[in-house]
């Protein structure tokens, strides 16, 4: 879970998605969906992006640091 420009985005493994909910009482955001697999973490980056780890996508020794442009 990070806080990053105003919102709160929770990464999902069992659902598999990223979270994406405003503090203004929003209806949360569903994004990546089944993309990329269990998403374990999310992190906020220096450059303003956010870095979601996979886990376990296909297999073992196959996870995935993603950058996604809020």
């Amino acid at each position: 879970m990070a806080f990053h420009d105003g919102r709160i985005w929770i990464a999902c493994l069992r659902g598999q998605r990223l979270y994406r909910i405003g503090t203004d009482g929003s209806s949360p955001a569903q994004l990546l969906t089944g993309r990329y697999g269990r998403l374990r973490q999310v992190t906020p980056a220096p450059d303003g992006s956010l870095w979601v780890l996979t886990n376990d996508r296909v297999g073992p020794d196959y996870d995935l640091i993603l950058r996604v442009t809020p």
